[in-house]
């Protein structure tokens, strides 16, 4: 008996399917698939069927056994010998090819979303992926690629969804481990723990990942001011896994924890281990180097913090590197690109930009000004670097060109739809109904000329603490992340000098706009300090931002404990007791700099 062509087969399940009958469809496909096996088209089709009649873990199965009756596997090759060669226009037209003879290919949709997500285009990459999911519904691959594409787009609120999604479309360990990731990195706390749960019964008692699972429990409760709790995971995750490194550093980074001898030769132990990574063995030492602060033989504890830091991989700093990157900011955001703004003015709430350096005194600050009734503390939003992405694929879809080089270009309406798009976006960050809120990023001093232009009523405040006490509280600090020049005292001291020539750059060609805050001026002078504050925010001074401590509130940062304190001057002078190993920095900050700043480095002397 001949075989019918497979171009009547597809439609003759695309007749059962425009009447509605699903049930016949797939029993169609699946009879036509055991006869005719290489109908391609036929698998993806049958793999979308059985997903939109609720079967999900065999479309799951049928989508993956569509890959080896795939008929363009060597077209998919030439892709990827394009892709391998960084030749993406031509890998780009492969792909394009490929859907014209298939349309919804799964590998073709991947090739073209990765590359717009290489060319920073990620609402085009978004747009190919949700077509491309229309076809494959449960191609996991798709699917991870959606939620990264959406997250750096900045709709933090939609990547949660699709993780979600992911998670009941594939309820895998790594899959939930990939939600709790995300979960924690946008501050959405309060599904983690439950999260967490599902991920253990999902690990097969497996103690690396039973380890990682309590250490982000114990993170989480941190947050959440739960500090015995929190404290109990962590002891938890190091019974799994004695060697996790991190979840040393988390105990050694609490307020005023004390390891036990037994805490303390494990530490020293797993330092020692030849095993051990590099990276671990950094870690482990910051924690053994915090542990020794308690002894007060500060000769030793700078010594761990040396090694420590000298261990960590410092090579992504370049300090020319920023330097360039900071003067071209100068040069883009002219008094004649700044002079247009958008005319959007939302009444009903101000964005407050809390700016700085780490370990300045902003999340302090930002508890201070969440104890106000009408101003909400959020989290360290990553929302401008989106809305930046975000300009400068606006630029060179319309101009062809660079943000910086496009920045006059802009015209308002643009302005417009970038303001609103950060609003909107940070709404997943937003749980009160307030006039005002924080973002208290410190990076975000990078981007104050892109917040005047897109968001004219927003308030920046920028916090300063002595570059000496700074500089020394980011060196005995580990940053997972996103802080690689604190590891060497050289590079602390330019990257702080480049930060205030760029800040004095703001303050130049946006006069009035920025409120500096002294770290050390608000701990000897809160009650002054707050109110000048909140006079300039434009809201009444309320005695809770006084007892800012009984807030009851999430705090995300290193400083979390500290903030629940009282106010004190415990953090003010404290470089004096390591002043002769500061030399480096000292050296980089440059006479300038402390003469400029001798009013706050000799104040409360340690």
């Amino acid at each position: 008996m001949q075989k019918m062509p497979t171009s009547v087969l597809l439609a003759k399940a695309k007749t059962l399917l425009s009447i509605g009958d699903l049930a016949a469809a797939i029993a169609f496909l699946k009879d036509s698939l055991t006869k005719q096996p290489y109908f391609y088209e036929g698998w993806l089709l049958l793999s979308k069927c059985l997903f939109d009649a609720g079967y999900i873990k065999e479309s799951i199965q049928v989508g993956k056994s569509a890959e080896q009756f795939d008929p363009l596997q060597d077209d998919f090759r030439a892709i990827q010998l394009k892709m391998q060669k960084n030749v993406f226009s031509e890998a780009e037209q492969l792909a394009i090819k490929m859907l014209k003879k298939q349309p919804g290919h799964p590998r073709a949709i991947f090739t073209l979303a990765h590359i717009a997500s290489l060319r920073n285009h990620a609402d085009s990459s978004i747009k190919i992926l949700q077509e491309g999911l229309d076809y494959s519904p449960t191609n996991l691959n798709l699917r991870q690629m959606l939620i990264a594409s959406q997250e750096s787009a900045g709709y933090y609120e939609t990547a949660i969804n699709s993780a979600r999604t992911l998670t009941v479309i594939d309820n895998s360990f790594e899959a939930l481990w990939s939600f709790i990731g995300l979960l924690l990195k946008l501050g959405q706390h309060g599904e983690i723990l439950n999260m967490c749960e599902r991920a253990k019964a999902k690990s097969n008692n497996d103690k690396l990942k039973l380890s990682q699972i309590d250490l982000v429990r114990g993170q989480t409760l941190r947050i959440m001011g739960k500090r015995e709790d929190c404290i109990s995971a962590f002891r938890a995750s190091l019974a799994s896994n004695p060697n996790n490194a991190n979840v040393w550093w988390a105990l050694a980074d609490m307020k005023n924890f004390e390891f036990s001898n037994e805490d303390t030769n494990a530490i020293k132990a797993l330092i020692k281990s030849p095993t051990i990574s590099q990276t671990t063995k950094s870690i482990t030492t910051f924690a053994l180097a915090k542990a020794s602060e308690s002894c007060n033989n500060w000769d030793s504890t700078m010594q761990l913090y040396h090694e420590a830091n000298r261990l960590h991989d410092i090579k992504r700093f370049d300090p020319l590197h920023v330097g360039n990157e900071f003067q071209a900011r100068m040069q883009a955001f002219s008094n004649k690109a700044l002079a247009i703004q958008s005319d959007y003015i939302n009444d009903a709430v101000t964005p407050i930009f809390i700016v700085g350096l780490p370990r300045s005194g902003s999340t302090l600050l930002e508890q201070i000004l969440a104890s106000h009734s009408q101003i909400e503390g959020t989290i360290e939003q990553p929302t401008m670097a989106c809305i930046e992405r975000k300009a400068q694929a606006m630029c060179s879809s319309k101009f062809n060109t660079d943000l910086f080089s496009s920045l006059g270009t802009l015209s308002s309406v643009d302005l417009n739809e970038l303001g609103q798009s950060y609003l909107v976006n940070g709404q997943l960050f937003r749980k009160q109904k307030t006039a005002f809120f924080t973002d208290k990023l410190p990076f975000n001093f990078r981007h104050i000329g892109l917040i005047h232009k897109i968001l004219p009523k927003a308030i920046i405040i920028d916090v300063r603490r002595n570059p000496l006490d700074c500089g020394f509280s980011l060196y005995k600090q580990y940053f997972p992340s996103g802080v690689d020049f604190s590891y060497n005292l050289s590079h602390i001291g330019a990257f702080y000098n480049a930060y205030v020539q760029l800040m004095d750059y703001w303050e130049q060609v946006l006069p009035g706009k920025i409120l500096g805050v002294q770290y050390e001026e608000l701990i000897h002078s809160p009650e002054q300090q707050i109110g000048k504050l909140l006079d300039h925010i434009g809201v009444h001074f309320e005695s809770d931002c006084l007892n800012f401590h009984n807030t009851a509130r999430m705090v995300h940062t290193a400083s979390s404990e500290q903030v629940r304190q009282p106010i004190n001057s415990k953090g003010i002078g404290s470089w004096r007791k390591v002043e002769h190993s500061l030399g480096p920095l000292k050296d980089s900050l440059g006479k300038n700099t402390l003469e400029k700043n001798s009013k706050y480095i000799d104040m409360c002397k340690y």
